[in-house]
């Protein structure tokens, strides 16, 4: 009777000391805004590509001038080279913004896959290609407009890289 007693005290101990609330619901995770998706790389990988990012431009690349820093939104790290496919977020580090979290909600023009060729990273317009561009609605004609709501992921901006046909470039030097 001994040993029942002290098995119950013991199962008393260990209940109590590894409930802290029951069975109440975990904290609410705060919402974000940003964007998520897949990059689909169908063909081989060039061995001139020196870098790959995911770039997301605020406005149109409709003149050579709409390149600059100051309506690029989202430039992702490096992507690796040779990969057949890459998940990223927004949520992920990036190289703009400087440090990752909430996307602004809103609207953007352009977001595409874009390589370099040179062995420096460069801002310059001239050493930038698109490999690919996202489109939204199965709309091959335009770029798609990616639309980040408040406080919700937007998903399923994916993206297919075909090296061997790139897609039409934005005006540039």
């Amino acid at each position: 009777m001994k040993n029942f007693s002290t098995i119950v005290v013991l199962f008393l101990i260990f209940s109590l000391l590894s409930c802290d609330h029951g069975i109440s619901p975990l904290p609410e995770q705060p919402e974000v805004s940003g964007f998520e998706g897949t990059i689909y790389f169908v063909s081989p990988w060039p061995d001139s590509i020196k870098r790959t990012y995911l770039v997301v431009f605020k406005n149109p690349l409709l003149q050579p001038s709409d390149f600059v820093i100051t309506n690029l939104k989202y430039l992702s790290n490096e992507i690796p080279f040779g990969v057949q496919s890459y998940r990223f977020s927004s949520l992920d580090s990036a190289i703009i913004p400087v440090s990752p979290g909430p996307f602004e909600p809103g609207e953007y023009a352009y977001v595409a896959v874009a390589h370099q060729t040179t062995h420096e990273l460069s801002l310059a317009r001239k050493d930038w290609f698109v490999s690919g561009i996202y489109y939204s609605n199965n709309d091959t004609t335009k770029p798609g407009v990616l639309v980040i709501q408040e406080n919700k992921m937007t998903s399923n901006v994916n993206i297919r890289v075909d090296f061997n046909h790139l897609p039409t470039q934005p005006p540039g030097e």
